[in-house]
């Protein structure tokens, strides 16, 4: 880049009956861009995924709060491997790099500070991090003295080589997505999920890197209708299932993934065991959700896809 000159980063974001989140999601982005995001120019892609056309007026509203703007696409196919698509076809042309989160994400102060240092320290095509999930002070004790919310967390050392990336927490070169077009969200995946994850499967494949950034977070405020457990069970579910088909279809063998899901259901049973043996308490209820995930995986074997909660 030329010397002096600030990389332009355009917020990626793809959106679903989800207003008032969003709201928050691009006020957050706005602030942050002014007061800690100022060695980069910032610009916005919104694709509704509506057929109203339902965040059109959180976008006119938002549209002069960032430097590079902000672009208002109408996907409305229900189908979010389409949306993501456009998302980073119209973001891909008006900057350096995009970032990407989901609708109902808070960044956190440094988020894109910290994915952009790794970025720049690593020369990694892709940086990505991590997904925290907050609950609000009136949820249920169980949800939050079981580690439910941990699903999907991990431990990597900063600047890591990883195997994928989130499309949760994600900064792109946008050069890589503009001279690859066969790097793109499959639509065949758009409505079970597991897209994310076959996308940043084929981005290594094409010879690029993705780095961990490990303190660049973003938070997901869960909703009240998340705090029940029939929601945290299918949402196990759910996970386990898409990370068997998203395997499989990178090549991983049913028995081998077969062995997979029969180990997490084993170590779910054997879970409260081995806690009461070291003297905790059992974690029942998370024990019940670590045995739906493994359900999802044995069901996942057997060629059963689960649409996204």
């Amino acid at each position: 880049m030329p010397a002096g000159s600030r990389p332009k980063v355009i917020l990626a974001v793809c959106t679903y009956y989800r207003n008032e989140p969003l709201t928050l999601l691009l006020e957050r982005a706005a602030e942050l861009s002014r007061t800690h995001w100022a060695s980069v120019e910032i610009g916005v892609t919104v694709v509704d995924d509506s057929p109203e056309g339902q965040a059109r007026p959180v976008a006119d509203r938002m549209r002069e709060r960032f430097p590079l703007g902000l672009e208002y696409c109408q996907c409305g196919h229900g189908n979010i491997s389409l949306a993501r698509n456009m998302a980073i076809e119209n973001a891909m042309h008006r900057g350096d790099f995009i970032a990407m989160t989901d609708d109902d994400c808070e960044p956190h102060t440094e988020w894109l500070s910290e994915l952009m240092s790794v970025q720049a320290a690593t020369g990694a095509q892709a940086a990505t991090g991590l997904m925290l999930r907050r609950a609000p002070e009136h949820a249920p004790r169980w949800l939050t003295e079981q580690p439910f919310l941990e699903l999907g967390e991990f431990d990597a050392k900063d600047g890591q080589d990883l195997e994928t990336g989130y499309t949760n927490n994600c900064l792109l070169k946008s050069s890589v997505i503009r001279d690859n077009p066969q790097l793109r969200f499959d639509p065949a995946l758009g409505k079970t999920g597991g897209e994310d994850m076959v996308f940043f499967q084929n981005f290594r494949k094409a010879g690029n890197r993705i780095a961990f950034a490990a303190n660049a977070f973003v938070y997901e405020n869960e909703p009240d209708e998340r705090l029940t457990l029939n929601y945290q069970l299918g949402r196990y579910f759910w996970h386990g299932n898409s990370s068997i088909v998203t395997s499989l279809r990178a090549g991983q063998s049913r028995p081998r993934m077969g062995i997979h899901a029969g180990a997490t259901i084993a170590r779910a049973a054997l879970h409260p065991l081995r806690r009461i043996g070291s003297g905790k308490r059992p974690q029942l209820l998370y024990s019940l959700a670590k045995l739906s995930e493994g359900l999802g995986k044995l069901v996942g074997v057997f060629g059963v896809q689960v649409d996204h909660h």
